[in-house]
């Protein structure tokens, strides 16, 4: 069974908006969650102009740019980062492409574990949430505004893969530690030429249910989940993607987090990060969204595109 205890090392993206402030303190919960060793608090500009917000805070200082900026992310960082004392931090301000600086870190301190700020009102441009979830090695956190700083429900989306496997085992790991309700999520559908049995398409969405319901039984017979607290939810999928009913579902439950593995369709398994989870990362800025990648599964970006 994977463990919580592999994601060590943290990386959390800051882009010196007020979204710091709920990447902070969600951040925070993570570190005592997780059990967090190591964390990397990086702040990625294009080039070294100050901005407007920071320069009237810091303009009074004869200081090289990237010092002011770090200055100003040391003091948001001990305002909301209210885990210090339980891993190591480090600061760091780089300037280049998001993407790639990203990726270098990520590669250079073998980063189990990523966190971005997804954003709906807060002002600022933000990262590049979906690109970065393409290219990165590491399991990515997505945190909304206001994120949930308790987990009490976490929904876990499943299509029965080895990749949800994982997904629902660290799942298990995380109720150990926070005694969230697990639900898994599969999303069902009616096939195409369902007319051509005779059946209306509400008989043959029954017939699929019952069904996904004994595949769901074969699935968790595989797994070890005695003492578990969990409970299977279904969706049909009579939507244009499949990942509109999950996040839907996880709505109507109220779940504090929406955790799904990365599903490789090739060799460039930490570019192509599945449709689902792709389009997942579009839906709504209400729940926080966990991506797992599995372990040695993935590659450096510029290493993925070499074997192409």
């Amino acid at each position: 069974m994977e463990d919580l205890s592999k994601f060590d090392r943290m990386m959390v993206a800051l882009d010196l908006t007020g979204m710091d402030e709920h990447v902070l303190k969600y951040a925070s919960m993570v570190v005592e969650t997780f059990s967090i060793t190591q964390v990397y608090f990086i702040h990625i500009t294009s080039s070294f102009d100050l901005p407007k917000e920071i320069e009237e805070k810091y303009g009074d200082l004869i200081a090289p740019i990237d010092e002011t900026l770090e200055r100003s992310l040391h003091d948001t960082i001990g305002q909301h980062f209210t885990a210090q004392s339980q891993c190591e931090i480090h600061v760091n301000v780089f300037t280049g492409k998001v993407t790639e600086e990203i990726l270098k870190l990520s590669k250079i301190k073998l980063i189990d574990l990523t966190l971005l700020g997804k954003k709906s009102k807060l002002y600022g441009s933000g990262l590049n949430a979906k690109k970065i979830a393409k290219s990165t090695s590491s399991s990515v956190i997505f945190v909304t505004e206001n994120p949930p700083l308790q987990l009490k429900k976490v929904l876990v989306s499943i299509d029965y893969s080895e990749h949800s496997k994982i997904a629902f085992e660290i799942g298990i790991d995380l109720q150990k530690k926070t005694n969230a309700k697990l639900y898994s999520n599969h999303v069902y559908r009616v096939p195409s030429g369902y007319y051509k049995t005779g059946k209306t398409y509400d008989e043959f969405a029954e017939i699929m249910l019952e069904n996904t319901k004994k595949d769901c039984e074969r699935f968790f017979e595989s797994m070890d989940v005695e003492n578990v607290n969990y409970e299977n939810t279904y969706a049909l999928d009579d939507d244009i993607h499949p990942a509109d009913k999950i996040y839907k579902t996880g709505i109507e439950i109220g779940v504090d987090m929406i955790l799904l593995g990365s599903k490789g369709r090739s060799v460039l398994a930490s570019i192509l990060i599945g449709s689902v989870a792709e389009k997942l990362l579009t839906e709504g800025n209400e729940i926080p969204i966990f991506l797992v990648k599995k372990d040695k599964e993935n590659f450096n970006f510029i290493e993925a595109i070499l074997q192409v």
